[in-house]
């Protein structure tokens, strides 16, 4: 599975339902709440074995999934490991 098959299938686990949309809003849809934030940081970082820093969380990445996928990618482009 690649990063978008991975964060798009944990979100329909949190969720109970498919995301179809990668580039909607999330959290503008109800789909996610900030307290899924939380569930989120802990899988990206414990599945892509990733430091996610306060500065990464903003609505840019954390808001769609492309947005995830964008993040991971460049987390793992500078090398920035747990």
């Amino acid at each position: 599975m690649n990063e978008r098959e991975l964060i798009a299938g944990f979100i329909q686990e949190l969720i109970n339902e498919p995301v179809s949309d990668h580039a909607s809003n999330l959290f503008e849809q109800g789909i996610l709440t900030s307290l899924d934030v939380l569930d989120l940081l802990a899988f990206l970082e414990n599945t892509f074995g990733l430091e996610i820093s306060e500065e990464d969380v903003d609505m840019e990445s954390f808001g769609t999934i492309d947005g995830l996928v964008g993040l991971v990618e460049r987390k793992r482009s500078l090398g920035v490991r747990q």
